[in-house]
């Protein structure tokens, strides 16, 4: 009766599985890179206030820290005089800055979150569960730690969205 063994693994059955394993293990490793990336991000961006993500991607603003500058020289006569002449007009370097409709996640309440497009009232409540839960929120990529917000979901609430 046992002559036969309970499963026939043919080289052609191994070549297959050892080709599923590699693949398995080769997005095991770029998940973990993706997310090594991911925390070196908000770690950069929580120590040095010149850096901002945007779409994923780390930018250096202190070039532009150093275009909107002013230096306050006195003159003989002792007036102060500036390089700058919209010195005194912050939003005259960010024309934008008046009209910013983006809700700040950290301070948003429960109707406000719901105004995001694909956020509805369970969602908007995980968002407010998860920030009591890590204090405040560093980056907006970080709402992909909240259930039911994945990648498609956070694309469509990136331009509602900013973090303050």
């Amino acid at each position: 009766m046992r002559d036969k063994p309970r499963t026939l693994l043919t080289p052609g059955h191994a070549l297959v599985v050892i080709v599923l394993l590699m693949a398995i293990l080769g997005l095991s490793l770029a998940l973990i890179m993706q997310q090594s990336m991911n925390l070196t991000a908000i770690a950069n961006a929580g120590t040095s206030g010149s850096s901002a993500t945007v779409s994923g991607k780390e930018t250096d603003n202190s070039a532009n820290a150093d275009n909107t500058t002013q230096t306050n020289e006195e003159t003989p006569n002792g007036e102060h005089s500036t390089d700058n002449p919209s010195a005194n007009n912050p939003s005259a370097n960010n024309p934008s800055a008046s009209t910013d409709t983006r809700i700040n996640i950290n301070t948003a309440s429960f109707e406000e979150l719901q105004s995001i497009t694909g956020v509805g009232p369970v969602t908007a409540q995980r968002i407010i569960d998860h920030r009591k839960a890590i204090g405040r929120y560093s980056s907006v990529d970080q709402l992909m730690d909240v259930t039911g917000i994945g990648s498609k979901t956070l694309e469509k609430m990136r331009e509602q969205v900013k973090v303050e």
